[in-house]
């Protein structure tokens, strides 16, 4: 098999220019990547990233070895880590797997800073099937059955459609020696069982099954990335300063409500989500309540919203700071942003003012003392435009804020009125009037974005 005969392969998603990492092991896969790439890139562009796990002695040096040999012979760049995976996976807690592949991409990475640099691997169609496979044996849904993905970030796989016969194939044709990790001779690994056990019997009622597993995993991915559209612009539609609205989330098909719901918990520092965590939210949601999530997530639902986060409850509710233009710091790590705003003409102060992360205030308040404080016993709040006046609380439930997030809310004071509130925006008398040209834009940002 020729150079040109490389069926599948396929240089999708290569920048014009920029470095190819090729995560290069030496095996059959990575060699026949590497050498293909030679007539269809500049040689320069092409850096080989070889990992040496120290986990399998002297074969592990011979790997090291015959990457740095094939490097010399075809005259490319070459880049080695040797990283005691063993060590390091007993310090993370972690396993030899997880570990290493955390290693491995993690050099890669830092091998690829630049925009236009990117991360060639090996996978190939079995690796795919193989995917496929393991994850339908674990319970998986679509995420799990569209495989491996072609692309991910700066992550391309151009070999992902190439049977793994055909490169063993396209190495012999064309000269080209590698090597072979004994550990992929025996059955102790699941990926190993599934390679030579259960694909041979499927390719005994399908002769075609890899090529079979990746259609469905190309066609399970579409509906994905569907789905995915679909359940962001569900989780957009129900965000508030506060959490999620309920309704939204409710009255949506199953499918997307558990898909919003786990984007929202995993933006919020939730860790590996399993399916039993994700029900959990998902009861929670329905029946309202609270509860803890892994990664140190708790979450509350009641008054018509859905809340997780991490936010260390203020010690000291009794707090207050001066306020000043730019940034200043309040307590739980938020930042109160008070910024001057020039007025357009297209501009109207009443649109801008329903804005919720957003509020503009009249710009002579700042003649005046401004503070920065939390709640307090007998706090009121009149809403500009509404021409009341009601207790904190009220207002805190009118807009759905819950209980365990009352206390961190700041309150802008002027004298002994309270004159903006996140998500409520100005009191009375401080709203900017009609043809004003310059107002105060506050908001308040969060480590993990805007509040």
């Amino acid at each position: 098999m020729s150079s040109e005969e490389l069926r599948g392969a396929s240089l999708e998603g290569i920048p014009a220019a920029g470095r190819l990492v090729v995560g290069f092991s030496g095996g059959a896969d990575s060699t026949a990547l590497a050498h293909w790439l030679l007539d269809r890139v500049e040689r320069e562009r092409i850096l080989l990233a070889h990992v040496n796990h120290l986990l399998r002695g002297e074969e592990a040096e011979r790997d090291q070895r015959s990457a740095q040999e094939f490097a010399a012979r075809w005259g490319l760049a070459i880049q080695v880590l040797r990283v005691d995976v063993a060590s390091l996976a007993k310090e993370r807690g972690q396993g030899l797997e997880e570990c290493g592949r955390e290693a491995r991409y993690g050099f890669f990475a830092r091998l690829a800073p630049g925009e236009s640099d990117r991360v060639l691997t090996a996978h190939n169609a079995q690796d795919n099937a193989e995917t496929l496979l393991l994850n339908l044996c674990r319970g998986a849904g679509p995420d799990g059955l569209s495989g491996i993905p072609r692309a991910r970030g700066k992550i391309l796989r151009p070999l992902l459609g190439v049977d793994r016969r055909d490169i063993e194939a396209y190495c012999q044709e064309n000269g080209l020696s590698y090597v072979t990790d004994s550990t992929n001779l025996r059955d102790v690994y699941a990926r190993n069982r599934v390679r030579h056990q259960v694909v041979p019997a499927l390719e005994a009622l399908n002769p075609r099954f890899v090529q079979a597993a990746g259609q469905a995993a190309e066609l399970l991915a579409a509906d994905r990335d569907y789905l995915r559209v679909q359940a962001a612009e569900l989780l957009e539609g129900a965000r508030t300063p506060w959490g999620l609205k309920r309704a939204p989330l409710l009255s949506a098909h199953e499918s997307l409500r558990g898909r919003a719901l786990k984007r929202y918990l995993e933006e919020v520092g939730c860790g590996r989500l399993e399916k039993k965590h994700l029900d959990r939210a998902l009861t929670l949601l329905a029946g309202g309540g609270g509860g803890d999530l892994p990664g140190g997530v708790s979450m509350t639902c009641g008054q018509g919203i859905f809340w997780a986060g991490q936010r260390a409850p203020i010690e000291n509710e009794n707090w207050e700071i001066l306020a000043k233009p730019g940034e200043t710091p309040l307590p739980g790590g938020k930042i109160l942003v008070l910024r001057e705003k020039i007025l357009g003409k297209t501009e109207n102060p009443e649109k801008i003012q329903n804005l919720l992360f957003k509020n503009p205030l009249d710009y002579a308040i700042m003649t005046g003392t401004l503070v920065v404080r939390g709640r307090r016993p007998g706090d009121r709040f009149a809403p500009a435009g509404r021409g009341l006046t009601k207790p904190l609380k009220q207002i805190f439930q009118e807009l759905g804020v819950p209980g365990p997030l009352r206390g961190t809310i700041p309150l802008l004071v002027c004298g002994e009125r309270i004159a903006w509130i996140s998500g409520a925006g100005a009191g009375e008398g401080f709203q900017p009037e009609e043809g004003q040209k310059a107002a105060w834009s506050v908001e308040v940002k969060e480590e993990m974005g805007d509040f």
